[in-house]
């Protein structure tokens, strides 16, 4: 090894003397490894010859001028050589893998003539993959061989290829249709697999059908990079959607005849769906990670003070997500998809910093991310000083100006993070409880104003309930929704109860995360720059114990827990209880209904629907609980109803509903 880097620093010597657009060489036969952790600067070009290769497992920075090239030079036995192999460290578990990634700043489009190849293995999103492809001139049929995926030119049949439009919400092909198709045998409504990618597709959002492949493999594939320069002028909009209604209950139809309804989803608005008086469904963009670097999302609500910025400051922005999953599609109801509730961040609408899982703010190479803003406020997205090669997201820098102060008055958030470990000590579920004085206590009638709450499914093995302004479970709520990121407002609702509930028989113990304004704080660390911290109680009853960062308690069979922002002002309310049932009454828009969706601990349940009157409208017995019950309820007439759902075991559920 030691010789074959001699050679290479000898040959880039030469080049740098006699061509001044290549500073490193890399010789045929030759290997330069980079190693896992290291980082490698070369400030010029780069070169290649023949099978001469540079082996990156760690991270390379190629930063050049317009006079510079990164190119191969070609052999009898090589006639398409790679510079660069990107690898996935551990392809056997990708998401936790660690992986190479490649820097390029500078080095105009056209002088990037030689090949990168980027290995690829990812979590498998369901019947579609969500995917990046940051290659300038990918021809789109190559994928069939580098993923296995057995590409064609035919919708809907699971192995097509399509491009998101944030214009126009939909999944556009090759050509636009400027009416209604035909047939599903119309030209263009799919990328054409003959065709490669352009400049314009540096942040394309594609899905793949994945009827033939499996993303969960390691695949290499390989292309030229895109070069930075998506910033100033390049910047990329944000701009509302030119799709001005969706119909009722989503039921309008786009070019391709697909209802909205089928593949429009909204994982931040709580509001009814489809409502023209909410933002269910708007202002939401999708985009792809544009490089072989990571990004890191996590400071682009607002202007950092200083000279370390990101160059972006959406002020309206809502929340964001990753990692879709359970795509599914239907050819009668299209095209379902969910998001993984570890995988969602908002932001606070007056200080506009994030709350939340914050690695779900760093997007890796290839991968996709989905940003909501508040209202129809367009922005401007600089993607180019985004690029980090860190896995985590940088830390807000100390420094705080004068004048900057005066841009806002938020006060700071405080962030506690309860993660769940198994019996091994690997994180299996986290939920978390954030306080700042600007947040709002209790339900929210509508979210989109500054809500930083978000929703999880009842299958999460831990969450909590919205609270009573008075401290502990709101029983209005208690069986309509539990959440991921519950918000209360650090004055009003200082040392009262929010409840935390834990299911299933995997979660040995728990590990508090402490953030004080976006800011992990050290080990053993209880107060914050508030003067105050976070505690917690087992039970309703049991002793009041302080949060410390990093600390690990165990967990028996309690599954009830308290947690309070300040010291507890008492440690029982009439409004706590212990539930015991993940069943949840929930309004379902893909077929315009309430559904009752079951605890999985629950093997049959009698259901009452009671209408405002008390008299019983519905009744029935020895409900199969392995699918969502639908309460069919004429629409037609708006009425308030209550539903009380009991499990075989003598579990009590009740919930109000209103059709409106």
């Amino acid at each position: 090894m030691k010789k074959n880097l001699l050679a290479i620093g000898l040959l880039a010597v030469s080049f740098s003397v006699q061509a001044q657009n290549v500073l490193l060489h890399v010789d045929d036969t030759a290997t330069m490894y980079v190693s896992t952790g290291s980082l490698v600067y070369n400030g010029g070009g780069l070169q290649s010859r023949g099978s001469g290769t540079i082996d990156l497992h760690g991270n390379m920075m190629i930063v050049g001028t317009a006079t510079d090239d990164i190119r191969t030079v070609p052999t009898g036995g090589t006639p398409n050589p790679s510079n660069v192999v990107v690898r996935l460290n551990q392809p056997s578990t990708p998401v936790t893998s660690t992986y190479g990634q490649l820097y390029i700043k500078g080095i105009p489009q056209g002088n990037i003539t030689g090949n990168v190849e980027k290995e690829y293995a990812a979590t498998e999103h369901g019947g579609y993959q969500q995917i990046g492809i940051p290659f300038f001139g990918k021809t789109f049929s190559s994928l069939s061989t580098e993923l296995g995926g057995n590409f064609n030119n035919s919708r809907w049949q699971g192995r097509e290829i399509l491009k998101w439009s944030n214009s126009n919400l939909r999944w556009d092909g090759s050509i636009i249709p400027a009416a209604p198709i035909p047939s599903a045998t119309t030209p263009g409504i799919t990328i054409d697999v003959a065709s490669s990618t352009t400049a314009a597709d540096r942040t394309a959002y594609y899905t793949l059908g994945s009827a033939d492949m499996n993303p969960a493999l390691l695949h290499t594939i390989k292309g030229r990079p895109f070069t930075d320069g998506i910033s100033g002028v390049n910047t990329i909009g944000l701009v509302p959607t030119t799709v001005t209604s969706f119909g009722t209950l989503g039921n309008n139809q786009n070019v391709y005849r697909e209802k909205y309804n089928t593949y429009i989803f909204d994982t931040f608005d709580s509001a009814v769906p489809w409502s023209t008086s909410t933002t269910f469904g708007k202002y939401v963009y999708q985009f792809s990670n544009p490089y072989l670097t990571n990004l890191d999302l996590s400071f682009i609500g607002w202007q950092e003070p200083g000279a370390v910025h990101d160059n972006n400051a959406f002020t309206n922005v809502w929340g964001i997500v990753a990692d879709p999953q359970n795509v599914v599609y239907n050819g009668t109801t299209g095209t379902t998809a969910t998001y993984a509730a570890t995988q969602i961040v908002n932001f606070d609408e007056t200080s506009h910093k994030p709350v939340g899982n914050f690695t779900t703010l760093i997007i890796k190479p290839l991968s996709t991310f989905k940003i909501k803003l508040r209202d129809a406020t367009s922005q401007q997205m600089d993607f180019d000083n985004l690029r980090r090669f860190s896995n985590s997201p940088r830390a807000e820098g100390t420094s705080y100006g004068v004048t900057a102060a005066k841009n806002t008055n938020a006060g700071s958030i405080k962030q506690l993070g309860v993660l769940a470990l198994d019996s091994a000590g690997n994180q299996i579920g986290e939920t978390y409880y954030v306080v700042a004085p600007q947040f709002s206590t209790g339900n929210f009638a509508n979210p989109s104003i500054s809500s930083v709450q978000a929703m999880t499914n009842t299958s999460a093995i831990i969450q909590t309930f919205e609270e009573t302004t008075t401290g502990g479970i709101d029983q209005n709520f208690a069986s309509t929704y539990r959440l991921y990121i519950n918000e209360a407002n650090e004055t009003n609702y200082l040392g009262k109860r929010i409840d935390l509930n834990i299911f299933g028989s995997n979660v040995a113990s728990l590990k508090f995360e402490i953030r004080d304004d976006t800011t992990l704080v050290p080990n053993t660390t209880h107060l914050l720059s508030s003067g105050t911290g976070f505690y917690y109680t087992v039970g309703t009853t049991g002793q009041v114990m302080q949060a410390k960062q990093g600390d690990v308690i165990p967990v028996s069979g309690n599954t009830n827990y308290g947690l309070y922002y300040g010291a507890p002002t008492s440690t029982l309310n009439t409004n706590e209880i212990k539930p015991t049932s993940r069943t949840l009454v929930t309004y379902n828009p893909n077929i315009n209904n309430y559904i009752v969706r079951f605890d999985p601990d629950w093997k049959s349940a009698s259901i009452e629907v009671f209408d405002a009157s008390g008299k019983l409208v519905i009744s029935e017995k020895s409900v199969k609980t392995s699918s969502d019950f639908v309460i069919r309820l004429d629409s037609a007439i708006k009425a308030g109803y209550i539903v009380r759902v009991i499990g075989n075991e003598g579990t009590t559920v009740n919930t109000k509903i209103l059709i409106k």
